[in-house]
């Protein structure tokens, strides 16, 4: 997903859809549950980048310290120690609201398509 759309589609109510539904899915994992529970306030709490891939997020706890996370994990203690962790749990928020969001966007037809890609040549 580009950077574009993701940072239009990312809102305040595609994240609360996105955490409603990660409660819901690990409500029989504490530490999960509780590492959502702790993304949501820190989504609000830190400064972060998100393109549709990546979140860049800086730590609630040590100032002047940032966390890449991608699909593949995240550089912290607990995802180190094999544990679950807020930044991870935040990265899957941000890509399940993209989603969410995306969903609900309605569609074009190829006619709108055409008139767009020519607004911006013209």
């Amino acid at each position: 997903m580009a950077n574009a759309s993701v940072t239009q589609l990312v809102n305040r109510q595609s994240v609360a859809a996105a955490l409603h539904t990660a409660r819901v899915e690990c409500s029989q994992y504490t530490a999960w549950l509780n590492a959502v529970n702790r993304a949501a306030l820190n989504l609000e709490a830190c400064r972060w980048a998100f393109d549709g891939d990546t979140l860049v997020i800086a730590s609630a706890t040590t100032q002047g310290t940032r966390y890449t996370v991608t699909p593949n994990g995240c550089g912290c203690k607990a995802h180190e120690g094999g544990r679950p962790c807020w930044h991870r749990a935040a990265r899957r928020l941000l890509v399940k609201a993209a989603e969410l969001a995306a969903d609900e966007q309605p569609t074009k037809s190829m006619a709108e398509l055409q008139a767009a890609v020519d607004e911006l040549f013209a």
